[in-house]
Formats: structure tokens, C-alpha cells, sequence
């Protein structure tokens, strides 16, 4: 987005204040440059040439969780997701020591590098030396080396062509992404035997590349426009009939910008609309079960999907509106904001009386077991295709 094309969608921003109720950063500090109608002034001002690039202006553009929360609210339709994305690139061309990031972005978005990543973190597990991550003076890589936690134990990814169970001679690929193929490997292994047994075959790609989202959302889009083209590139050559999403994410991601050749649908949606009797009869659900929106699920279908479990008590985490303080990378660029609105769904997932949480969001997953784990509480966290299948295995 150029400074012109910046100005004339904020241009459309009456400044009405009907986002703020929305907007968890502004519920949060209670200031106007950390709310929607805020951030896109300060973005006028730094396009127009009006105010400089400062510390103080990277802090508020960089605090917005991008949930596009006010996207919903808004009464003249403001593309606010385009305008914040497009800010980030601004302040990333005007002040280069902003790069730096991307170093991170790049490793986390590179599922082979990341993988090789994850063995060398495994050994300073096995070695005990995770432990002194305390001792790190930036608050990013603590909270990093503290999510290094969750990579899987798994010691290869998993690609290749898994076969169909039944010979119906169709074929899906499936989008496995770059830190859920580290974090997520048993979903992974669990929607493709899940697919394996309704007739698909299963194809993943091994130089799938990641969704793009991690750089276009921090103002990178030529690294998220060059992925794009590489998932493009494989699609094009493929037999399958569908891409199948399995984070919330990458759904958006891909739906919004890949401009796929295939359908792209996420898991739930593909199940549900499977022909009556597709699914094998689900086994009776004695517990109660939290249901977290991510904030990329416009449509979240995951309800109508648990409901078909029998028995199954069926709640919506409170305050679902808000986000939990994941939003992609912000749980490692902005670590104690992250870690502060998090804590508020933490409690609300303690008094919910909830035996498990469900979401189909990669990083809203990783920050809920991170501070589940660190609150000593006894929930666990699983896609919703996890409990699904584990009721059609019961």
C-alpha cells in the first residue's frame, strides 16, 4: 500500500469512536493512540509527511493486535486490517533497524529451518539448559525460548502422499503451515488418518511454504506475496480438488491473497458439508468444553461440528469478542501485553469450570497452554478435529 493509497482509506475513518468499545488494546491502556481511530491518525500524519517516524508512534502501531475487531464495528466500512499492514511497511522502508525482525519472521515461516531449529532447541532440552531462558535480558526471547516447549518430539516432518483407506480415487492436499507443523504435528497425523478413513488421499507437499501472514501482518508483503507464489506453484500442479486449512490463520491467509486455483476450506467446513452419515457415530461426551473464537474465524463452523457429539456440554469461552493476546507473532513482539490480555481469558477459562478448551487457531493454542501451564491449571487444549476424532475412536 503506497503513502496515497494509505491516505485515502483512512480518509474514510469518520473518527467516530464507535470501535473503541471493541478494540482490546484501548479497553486495556485507555488511550487514544492505542485505539483504531488513533492509530489510523497517526498513520495520516506519518503518510501525509505531517509527523516523523519516533519511538513513541512504532510503540502504537506496533501494540495493534490486528483482530480487526473495529473492522466489524465500523459503520463506513474502513479496511483497517489494510491500513495497519500497510503502516507497518511505511515504518519498515523508513527505519531499516526495523529489519531485523524479519530475520525471525523468515526462520519462523521456513518449516525446514525451522525444523532444524527445533532439533538443536531439543538438545539444550535433553542438556537442561532451557532453564537459564530466565536469564535473558529481552522479554521477546525469554518468551520465545518458553514457547520452544511445544515443539513436538516428532523427528521428521510429515509430507509426502498418505493413501486413501477406501478406493474413491480423490485426492486433497492439505496445508499443514510453518509453526503448526512444529507444534501441531499429532493434529497433522490426526486429520490425515481422519481424512484417510472418509476416502481422501492426502497429499503434502514436502516445499509447501508458509502462508505469508507472519510478514504481510508486520509489514513484510513482497516475503508474504513471494510465499503465496510458492504455494500457487504447487497447487497448479497438483490433482487435488481442495486445499483443506487447518488453522484459522492460514485460512484467512490463503483465502484472502493466494488466489488459489483450488478451493481452500477449512477442516470443519469440508466435514460438514460431507454428505448425512459421512462421519462415523461419535461416541457420548461427559465433560464440559470451552469453545475459544479465534479472531480469524468469521464463520467459525467448530460449534456446529462439537454439537454433534452427544452429551457433549458445550460452552463459549467468555469474552470471545476479544482477542487473547496471540495475534500471530505479538505473543513474541509484544510479550507482556501479550501475556497481560492472555491472563484475562485465563480466568475465565478458570471459573468456566471447562475440563477442556477448543480453537483452531495455531497461536491462540500455543498461548493457552503456555499460560495454562504456567497458571497450574488442568485444562487441556485441543483442535476441535482432536475431539472429534478421539469421540469416533472411543
Amino acid at each position: 500500500m503506497t503513502p496515497e493509497h494509505l491516505l485515502k482509506e483512512a480518509d474514510r475513518c469518520v473518527k467516530c469512536g464507535l470501535c473503541l468499545p471493541h478494540c482490546p488494546t484501548y479497553l486495556k491502556w485507555q488511550s487514544e493512540a492505542d485505539s483504531p481511530r488513533g492509530r489510523i491518525s497517526l498513520l495520516q500524519a506519518l503518510a501525509a509527511g505531517e509527523l516523523r517516524n519516533s519511538p513513541g508512534m512504532e510503540r502504537h502501531i506496533d501494540r495493534c493486535l490486528g483482530c480487526l475487531a473495529c473492522e466489524t464495528a465500523c459503520p463506513s466500512g474502513v479496511r483497517y486490517g489494510q491500513l495497519i499492514d500497510g503502516g507497518r511497511a511505511l515504518l519498515n522502508q523508513q527505519r531499516p533497524s526495523r529489519q531485523r525482525w524479519r530475520r525471525v519472521f523468515d526462520l519462523l515461516s521456513d518449516r525446514h529451518r525451522l525444523d532444524r531449529w527445533r532439533s538443536w532447541y531439543r538438545l539444550l532440552r535433553r542438556l537442561r539448559l532451557t532453564r537459564l531462558a530466565a536469564l535473558m535480558p529481552s522479554p521477546n526471547m525469554r518468551r520465545m525460548a518458553k514457547m520452544g516447549e511445544q515443539l513436538s518430539d516428532e523427528s521428521q516432518l510429515l509430507s509426502g502422499l498418505h493413501p486413501a483407506a477406501l478406493p474413491t480415487g480423490r485426492l486433497v492436499q492439505l496445508f499443514v503451515g510453518c509453526v503448526s507443523s512444529q507444534t501441531e504435528q499429532p493434529l497433522i497425523r490426526e486429520a490425515t488418518a481422519l481424512l484417510s478413513r472418509l476416502g481422501f488421499a492426502v497429499e503434502i507437499p514436502e516445499a509447501q511454504a508458509c502462508c505469508g501472514a507472519i510478514h504481510r501482518h508486520n509489514g513484510f508483503p513482497e516475503q508474504a506475496d513471494r510465499l503465496c507464489s510458492e504455494n500457487r506453484r504447487l497447487l497448479q500442479g497438483s490433482r487435488a480438488e481442495t486445499l483443506i486449512t487447518l488453522a484459522s490463520a492460514c485460512q484467512l491467509e490463503l483465502s484472502t491473497h493466494l488466489d488459489s486455483p483450488l478451493p481452500v476450506t477449512a477442516l470443519a467446513d469440508f466435514l460438514l458439508d460431507l454428505p448425512a452419515g459421512s462421519l462415523a457415530p461419535l461416541q457420548p461426551l461427559q465433560q464440559r468444553v470451552a469453545l475459544h473464537t479465534p479472531c480469524t474465524c468469521h464463520d467459525d463452523r467448530s460449534r456446529q461440528l462439537l454439537e454433534q457429539i452427544p452429551g457433549i456440554d458445550l460452552i463459549e469461552l467468555p469474552e470471545n469478542g476479544l482477542c487473547c493476546g496471540a495475534a500471530g507473532t505479538y505473543l513474541l513482539t509484544q510479550p507482556e501485553a501479550s501475556i497481560s490480555l492472555g491472563s484475562a481469558k485465563i480466568e475465565h477459562l478458570r471459573t468456566s469450570g471447562a475440563e477442556v478448551l477448543v480453537t483452531s487457531n495455531t497461536g491462540c493454542a500455543l498461548q493457552f497452554r503456555q499460560l495454562i501451564q504456567e497458571t497450574g491449571l488442568r485444562v487441556e487444549v485441543l483442535h476441535p478435529i482432536q475431539l472429534l476424532l478421539r469421540q469416533m475412536k472411543a
